[in-house]
């Protein structure tokens, strides 16, 4: 990427519009120093704040952070969390501001804004809402009980689970009310579902029985095109380093003011990307397959355990199991397998792309065994 077609690109994608003061594009830091894009070196006594040990730690080497982390010389958290700094914006963050617009269905006209979290991407998803409708109350999709919620005019957004079988109705309801349509992907990693992002599969038939990352019953799935207003993206994008960002749906919704990304999470996020476009998220839909095919074969006449959602985020529900999946859990753990409780009575299954089918006959068989034992307590 020549240094032109980045501020190309910044003013395309970037989170405040054409129009906002361009930022320095920088190449690499020393010390307090900064250098440009064109070589150019600044003195940055803007960040002191949030950067107090300056982007190299005072290293009399002037090597990188990363560089220095990977061969121990210096904490790992300096690694990742030194480089990011206001009003500065790193190759990176500009590299995929252009894949994730190119990813997210619907064309590249739109803005990206990358922060430091799923959770802080979510606050500034909330933030535009509010201040493009002029807004305060948000609602969350997965405290409704209604198969098809209505909102109110008072409220600026629905922020809404992207398996949730209900969330074609809540961009018809958010339509109705004017409201912005927030797809919460923080907690799903790109691929997890088959897709680059878990709403895509909103515009395909799904399982009418259906469940939500909780367990918990979402309804029917509705076969037909979602396009939420706003994504939001997790560190799963990241392989799990610090990462969070906002995609628009639209490039006319601008936020007021930018955050400062972090450089490495996004070249992470970016080698993460061309990993799944290379082999990997196709690895994962076979995957998935596999574990269909065992986990679904499970069985237990005491607990009739029943396999629920969909690619590798799945959920075991003991249909007549009641306060039992923490014991379940534990047993799992003490013979290898590590599983996470979602309720009293729902179990998270969710293997890694990078498993393969030794792995989920390994944990398909710890499971079976046991719920074998439950059936022989009772």
């Amino acid at each position: 990427m020549k240094n032109d077609e980045a501020r190309l690109w910044y003013r395309r994608y970037g989170p405040m519009g054409p129009d906002a003061p361009e930022p320095v594009f920088a190449e690499k830091g020393v010390g307090a120093w900064l250098v440009t894009d064109d070589g150019k070196r600044l003195l940055d006594f803007a960040n002191g704040g949030s950067l107090p040990l300056g982007y190299t730690l005072g290293a009399k080497t002037g090597d990188s952070p990363p560089e220095r982390a990977a061969r121990g010389t210096v904490p790992v958290f300096a690694s990742y969390s030194a480089p990011g700094a206001a009003g500065v914006t790193w190759r990176s963050e500009v590299e995929l501001m252009h894949k994730l617009a190119e990813l997210v269905p619907g064309g590249m006209n739109r803005r990206v804004l990358v922060c430091e979290s799923g959770r802080e991407a979510l606050a500034r998803a909330i933030e535009l809402a509010r201040n493009e409708t002029h807004r305060s109350n948000v609602s969350y999709l997965s405290n409704s009980c209604d198969d098809k919620p209505a909102i109110g005019k008072d409220v600026a957004a629905v922020v809404a689970h992207p398996l949730d079988g209900r969330i074609k109705h809540a961009r018809q309801a958010c339509d109705a009310a004017g409201a912005l349509l927030i797809d919460d992907e923080a907690g799903i990693g790109p691929g997890a579902t088959g897709r680059m992002l878990a709403v895509e599969l909103a515009e395909e038939f799904l399982p009418q029985r259906h469940r939500d990352t909780k367990g918990r019953a979402s309804g029917s799935v509705s076969e037909g095109g979602v396009r939420p207003d706003i994504y939001v993206l997790g560190r799963g994008w990241a392989a799990g380093f610090p990462f969070g960002a906002c995609v628009t749906r639209s490039s006319t919704l601008r936020w007021k003011c930018a955050t400062a990304g972090n450089p490495i999470g996004c070249a992470y996020a970016l080698e993460t990307v061309r990993l799944l476009e290379t082999g990997l998220l196709e690895q994962g839909r076979k995957l998935a397959a596999y574990l269909e095919k065992r986990f679904g074969a499970l069985s237990s006449p005491k607990l009739e355990p029943e396999l629920w959602g969909v690619g590798l985020v799945r959920t075991l529900v003991l249909r007549k199991g009641r306060d039992v999946a923490e014991g379940l859990v534990q047993k799992c753990r003490e013979l290898g397998l590590l599983l996470h409780v979602l309720s009293a009575d729902t179990i998270a299954i969710r293997p890694p792309l990078v498993a393969n089918e030794k792995d989920i006959d390994f944990a398909a068989e710890v499971v079976g065994k046991v719920l074998a034992g439950f059936d022989k307590k009772a």
